[in-house]
């Protein structure tokens, strides 16, 4: 293996071990949300009242899978999707009052769980872990 091949593997690991906890985290807790469902919620944080394809784009995901994640949240509560009354072919996604209510306690669960991982590496660690991937970031 070579070792670029040994560090996309190894992000890719990573990567899948931050969710696992981050899941695994949010149901300790007592949120049926997955971290891709945490990250949708985070957009309709920082902008209430956005339609799908916006939310596609800040997701980097195709319209599709974000189909998924919106009935799985509409489902449970958080969020609910109104129809624009200019354009009737588009709807217009919001967040209910637990979408609203969830804000906080869902925030500090990923900062805890930030905490946690930032005790793995040093300060000087962290910044040359962000300085490669930033250096590789392929988009």
């Amino acid at each position: 293996m070579t070792e670029v091949s040994e560090l996309v593997a190894l992000l890719s690991k990573a990567e899948r071990g931050y969710t696992k906890v981050l899941n695994r985290s949010f149901q300790n807790a007592g949120y049926d949300l997955s971290r891709e469902q945490y990250e949708l919620l985070e957009v309709l944080w920082e902008q209430d009242h956005v339609n799908q394809q916006n939310i596609s784009k800040r997701l980097q995901k195709d319209k599709y899978n974000v189909t998924k994640l919106l009935n799985t949240l509409q489902k449970r509560g958080y969020v609910q999707r109104k129809m624009d009354k200019e354009d009737k072919r588009s709807n217009f996604v919001v967040l209910t009052e637990k979408g609203v209510e969830s804000r906080h306690t869902l925030r500090q669960i990923v900062e805890q769980v930030h905490t946690d991982i930032s005790f793995t590496l040093s300060p000087q660690e962290l910044k040359s872990a962000i300085w490669v991937l930033k250096k590789l970031n392929l988009q």
